[in-house]
């Protein structure tokens, strides 16, 4: 596609393999929103072999994980460890994976990317386009056992910058996400956290074994800025929190 005539990395965390590691560290993985010469926003993946030393981009300079729909993005290592990009887009997400062919290399390819959304019960950001944060986290289903793993993705719920809530996905097995537009639709549920006017949001595992979540938030009242006045407000959850009690954490 040519010289970059610009490029932003994404706030929020920088994810780190469960699986990856090459020489002393594990791999490190970031995406990034990247405009080329003609105007058009292309995601790419990067990654790190030296602890953020120096970066390579993920799979072929060709072939970007999201085009032309791009926006600011986020990554995740799904369990079979393969990647998930997640990229900002009104009214919700487009979601892509990443498969690889040489791990050590970081060769491989993305599928097509598949838009989530109210029309596929997806991920739903009415009214507004607003980045939030996506991670995996390893459950257990308390209504017969069943381990395996839930998707988050944080957004505000809208309409419009309101009410910053948390999506979950169950991922069952490999078939919940064999595909982009597997995964992108029938989410499974949500946890409102706030009603007030909200934007941005990010999350972390804690090692006390609970969800840290980050947002902004209109807590004081609105200011004179068109998008708010926003104090950054922490809150910690259990995963019994987000889903009304479906899920509960486990150690892997």
């Amino acid at each position: 596609y040519g010289p970059v005539r610009s490029m932003f990395l994404a706030s929020g965390r920088v994810m780190q393999s469960r699986t990856v590691k090459v020489g002393d560290y594990y791999r490190l993985y970031c995406a990034i929103l990247a405009r080329d010469k003609s105007g058009t926003n292309m995601n790419y993946v990067l990654f790190s072999d030296d602890f953020g030393g120096s970066w390579k981009v993920l799979g072929s300079i060709d072939t970007p994980a999201v085009y032309k729909t791009a926006d600011e993005p986020k990554v995740e290592e799904l369990p079979t460890g393969t990647l998930l990009i997640s990229s900002r887009y009104n009214e919700g997400r487009y979601f892509n994976i990443f498969t690889f062919s040489d791990v050590a290399t970081g060769q491989g390819s993305w599928e097509a990317a598949a838009f989530s959304g109210a029309a596929n019960n997806g991920v739903e950001a009415k009214a507004n386009s607003t980045n939030g944060e996506v991670m995996v986290i390893s459950v257990e289903r308390v209504a017969d056992g069943e381990k395996m793993h839930l998707l988050l993705q944080s957004l505000p719920l809208g309409p419009d910058r309101k009410s910053v809530g948390i999506y979950y996905k169950e991922l069952a097995s490999e078939d919940d996400y064999f595909l982009p537009s597997f995964l992108a639709a029938e989410w499974d549920g949500v946890k409102q956290i706030t009603t007030l006017n909200s934007a941005y949001s990010t999350m972390a595992w804690q090692k006390d074994n609970r969800l840290a979540f980050l947002f902004e938030e209109e807590t004081h009242g609105k200011s004179n800025f068109a998008y708010g006045g926003y104090t950054i407000v922490y809150e910690c959850f259990e995963i019994e929190d987000i889903t009304n009690g479906k899920y509960t954490f486990r150690q892997e």
